[in-house]
């Protein structure tokens, strides 16, 4: 019945592929050992490599040592590789400042990448490397419950899901459909005897005090099945988060303009459960996928429907989001401060022109060279960043360099990260770089090559833009 209901979750769920490699956590408790006796039967049919993944959190002194040589010894009877990892996730939690579960969880996910990782480097495609963990039927209906007593969104409330990328590689979760008392009943028919973990019978996380003590006060009080209540509106739940995120995924596509920035005004238009996935979009393809909270999403949400014209805010990790020129940009600040290319310098060439098709390098800036040499006795040549006083020669005559990026529509935080080539104040070259605000190069007119010219300056910027 178990195995049945693990193949017919995996084959529905599409949770791996012939060929996949699958990273196992194996704690010796029932979940774990249930699901890796499941696979190890199943890996032939499935086609698919297994490998075991133990860690010790040093939690429990002695039992912590006994669980690790039990999955090893479990590990070495069944001819699968045991990669195991041993961690202090009491000093962990005090260093990081979270709780000893989270800390847990942290040292778990790091040692599952790191055996993906080096599987990764021994030439398995990152597509097939799945991570299979243990979370079974009533783990979800105690997700979604602890995420409802913490006021979470609809999104929380689709509960622990089938399948997630997480920090390149897809989690699966096999045994989501399996209930413990199945569990246990596999586990004693099979003669497994996993290691009983004291602390899951103790009221001491939060989670455990869910289910040593909520549930069953719900399962008495008010409905007997409030397990089946809790796991078929995760369902339901997943059912419309899926749904609202494809309808977002097409509006953020949609708004979605060439340099990377949101149309505003669309985005106003959006109503607030869309609007606010395409903002989740944005900072995840920005590289912020975790910890945005309801309060940040509405933040953002009164400065968009504020018809304000400029604007920021802050997000966490050191991203932001700023309204700015029609605008909406979701970014990392780090990336702006960073774009001066301090390793860049510039190749400055002069090239007697022998006829009017002369070829100059590629992606070069070019310029007469006696007509600079009329308007400056030093023709020194600098690679910097902004500074008071520039200025750039254009058709209709001198315009301030600040000007300038104000038509240009340049926002003022990202005007310091542009590369000029100068002389003195004088701007020659403002070089469009790739990701940067500006979308294409602007050359002096003072300067420009014509019929009468017969030496060409040209300016390479070396280095990766």
């Amino acid at each position: 019945m178990v195995t049945k209901k693990i193949k017919k979750t995996i084959y529905q769920h599409q949770l791996v592929q012939r060929g996949d490699h699958v990273i196992i956590g194996l704690s010796g408790g029932p979940d774990s050992v249930c699901l890796f006796h499941v696979l190890k039967h199943l890996r032939q049919e499935l086609d698919i490599a297994l490998y075991a993944v133990h860690v010790n959190h040093r939690f429990r002194p002695g039992a912590a040592e006994e669980d690790q040589a039990y999955v090893e010894a479990l590990c070495q009877e069944s001819g699968i590789a045991c990669v195991p990892f041993v961690y202090d996730c009491e000093a962990i939690a005090k260093e990081l400042g979270v709780s000893s579960e989270e800390a847990g969880r942290k040292a778990r996910y790091a040692s599952f990448r790191k055996v993906a990782h080096s599987l990764e480097q021994n030439g398995v495609d990152p597509k097939n490397i799945k991570i299979a963990v243990a979370q079974n039927a009533e783990d979800q209906a105690e997700t979604v419950l602890l995420r409802l007593l913490r006021g979470s969104g609809p999104d929380g409330l689709a509960g622990i899901a089938y399948s997630r990328k997480e920090e390149g590689y897809q989690v699966i979760r096999p045994l989501l459909d399996v209930r413990r008392a199945e569990i246990e009943a596999y586990c004693q028919a099979e003669n497994l005897k996993p290691r009983m973990d004291h602390t899951n019978s103790q009221p001491i996380y939060t989670r455990n005090k869910i289910r040593l003590q909520l549930l069953p006060y719900l399962r008495e009080t008010f409905n007997p099945n409030i397990n089946d209540a809790l796991i078929r509106l995760s369902k339901i739940a997943a059912e419309d988060k899926a749904y609202l995120w494809q309808a977002a995924e097409e509006e953020y596509q949609r708004l979605l303009r060439p340099d990377g920035q949101l149309d505003l005004e669309g985005v106003r238009r959006l109503k607030r459960p869309i609007r606010r996935r395409v903002m989740m979009k944005a900072l995840e393809v920005a590289g912020l996928s975790q910890d945005i909270t309801a309060s940040h999403l509405e933040a953002a949400d009164s400065l968009i429907e504020g018809k304000t014209d400029s604007a920021s805010l802050d997000f966490p990790k050191n991203y932001a989001m700023r309204i700015q020129y029609g605008s909406l940009r979701f970014y990392k600040k780090e990336a702006d401060s960073k774009r001066r290319l301090p390793g860049a310098r510039l190749r400055v060439q002069i090239i007697e022109l022998e006829n009017r098709d002369q070829a100059y390098p590629e992606n070069a800036a070019v310029f007469d060279y006696d007509k600079i040499c009329q308007c400056h006795e030093t023709r020194e040549i600098h690679l910097r960043g902004r500074q008071a006083g520039d200025y750039l020669s254009l058709k209709n005559g001198r315009k301030k360099l600040q000007d300038f990026f104000v038509d240009q529509k340049i926002p003022k935080q990202e005007r310091d990260g542009i590369l000029l080539a100068a002389i003195g104040s004088e701007v020659l070259w403002v070089a469009a770089t790739e990701g940067g605000p500006l979308k294409r190069h602007r050359y002096s007119e003072k300067y420009k090559v014509d019929q009468g010219t017969k030496k060409a300056l040209t300016l390479e910027i070396l280095c990766e833009i």
